[in-house]
């Protein structure tokens, strides 16, 4: 279970540390028209961003979550993304989204069409922390 957090609703991409290539995401809208919104915690809660096109690979795009990048020359450092990082999804009517453990579209995938208020609920995949939750890597969002 995540610690609780300060922050509202609202979105704030935090990118301490992270690496100047990576792209952010703009926040939740309040009316959701299009594509779908992730939540970093369950039942629509915490930090929130919206997605209208595939992410390929969710440690490239700024987010709320930490975790300790070991590579590079200099050694290591905290890096702040989505990656392993969304526990919770609305998807705007009319649109359909498919949630993968790994980057590129690969491994556990899950398909979406409603709103998924508690990803750990989602059983049927082996993500080590219950359902997908805390587990998604890349996602892919289209109109149904």
């Amino acid at each position: 279970m995540k610690p609780a957090k300060t922050a509202g609703l609202g979105v704030v991409l935090v990118a301490i540390g992270a690496a100047a290539c990576q792209q952010s995401l703009p926040s939740g809208p309040s009316e959701l028209a299009t594509g779908i919104i992730v939540y970093e915690d369950a039942n629509y809660l915490g930090r929130s961003a919206h997605i209208t096109e595939d992410i390929r690979d969710l440690r490239d795009v700024r987010g709320p979550c930490e975790h300790y990048d070991s590579g590079g020359a200099g050694g290591g450092r905290f890096v702040y993304n989505w990656n392993d990082c969304i526990s919770s999804v609305r998807v705007a009517p009319g649109w359909r989204a498919t949630l993968y453990r790994d980057d590129g579209y690969r491994d556990d995938a899950l398909e979406i069409t409603s709103d998924t208020p508690n990803l750990q609920l989602i059983t049927q995949h082996d993500c080590p922390k219950d359902g997908l939750n805390d587990c998604v890597t890349s996602i892919r969002v289209r109109r149904q």
